[in-house]
């Protein structure tokens, strides 16, 4: 994956018609933390800088009217059906501006980040662009905690954390076409290019709000699990998911490369005990899920917390 580190003057495409990027945010339920989100972006955006499209799907909450009346500016799609899939393509129908971000809606990425992450779809270095990821876990248990001081150290995230906030040129967004009914939509969209066509954005740098507790770390961590022997599983059978060479999240090799940086961190040593058997745990969840055809969403609530 690409390392780009330019930056763009802050003059420059200030005076455009037209804005310079579209922003969709799929939203399920998500009306304490969708003003959050929003507001990050806007709060530091030029007048009219981005098309920002929510995509409301199978909501039973106030999302969507939080979005209406406290951004009036901002495009609010609904949908009966509770699919984020099927929320990307509706915005997509309806959204007609290139690059295109998706962002998902419990994260916080401010307008300079999006910026930056733009920037080598624009110049044509790259299709699709990531960031980095930084999970804020101060306020989680110490089990989930001890998680993501190990998991920071996954080969996985060498290059980036290509999940919650992309994006894609158009010519990028071509290439994916329709988002197919899958769980792990970012994985799918990440092996959709070569390592040569992806760019990695240093200073795109968003935040994710761990778990509280272990519940919601199992809930989440199985999902994504569950979604990537979906689409190895898909691959196999023609579907065409899997880019050559692309990295496991959870193979053997990710995994003795982390015991190599863990013995030269004697801190992180307890740490990675609980790390250890909180993965294998989900990956037998998750493999058992798998196995049994479960079309499930699980979801940490304990994140989205009101503020």
């Amino acid at each position: 994956m690409k390392q780009h580190q330019t930056e763009r003057p802050a003059n420059q495409a200030a005076h455009r018609c037209l804005p310079r990027a579209c922003i969709v945010i799929p939203a399920h339920n998500e009306e304490n933390v969708i003003e959050r989100c929003i507001s990050a972006i806007l709060d530091t955006a030029r007048a009219d800088e981005f098309q920002i499209v929510v995509a409301c799907n199978g909501c039973s909450d106030a999302t969507a009217q939080v979005a209406r009346e406290s951004f009036p500016q901002v495009t609010v799609l609904e949908s009966e059906v509770a699919s984020k899939t099927a929320a990307l393509n509706l915005a997509d129908s309806f959204a007609d501006i290139f690059p295109r971000i998706y962002l998902d809606a419990d994260l916080v990425v401010p307008a300079e980040a999006l910026r930056a992450l733009i920037e080598p779809l624009e110049s044509g270095d790259a299709l699709a662009s990531a960031g980095n990821m930084q999970v804020l876990h101060r306020h989680s248990s110490w089990l989930v905690s001890s998680f993501y001081k190990v998991w920071s150290l996954n080969p996985y995230l060498d290059n980036g954390k290509f999940g919650g906030v992309f994006a894609v040129s158009k010519a990028g967004h071509q290439r994916i076409g329709s988002f197919p009914a899958v769980t792990n939509d970012d994985e799918l969209v990440k092996r959709s290019f070569s390592a040569d066509e992806r760019a990695t954005v240093d200073s795109c740098v968003f935040e994710m709000r761990a778990p509280q507790n272990l519940a919601g770390l199992l809930k989440i961590r199985t999902r994504a699990i569950r979604g990537t022997l979906e689409l190895n599983d898909a691959s196999l059978n023609g579907a065409g998911y899997a880019a050559p060479g692309a990295p496991a999240e959870e193979g053997a090799s990710s995994f003795l490369l982390i015991v190599r940086r863990v013995i030269f961190r004697p801190r992180l040593w307890l740490n990675f005990v609980a790390y250890t058997m909180i993965s294998v745990w989900v990956r037998i969840k998750a493999g058992i899920s798998f196995r049994r055809g479960e079309k499930l969403w699980e979801r940490d609530e304990t994140s989205r917390q009101a503020a």
